[in-house]
């Protein structure tokens, strides 16, 4: 097993990738009522998760939090 950020995973590839405690919300298509810097720090987010879900070859787990 190994353990690290999804940011030192980005350009390798893992057999299982687990996510744990993902922000429920990034995972919604789309957040009303942000402002632009929210809004921003939002698809920035979602981009790195976007690179964390992409790692996985076999198979994905996401965990996520309650918002």
């Amino acid at each position: 097993m190994k353990v690290g950020t999804i940011k030192r995973a980005k350009g390798l590839e893992f057999k299982q990738v687990l996510l744990a405690r993902v922000d429920g919300s990034l995972l919604a298509p789309v957040a009303e009522g942000l402002d632009e810097g929210a809004a921003e720090a939002r698809e920035i987010a979602r981009r790195e998760l976007y690179v964390g879900m992409t790692r996985a070859r076999d198979g994905l787990w996401v965990g996520s939090t309650a918002h």
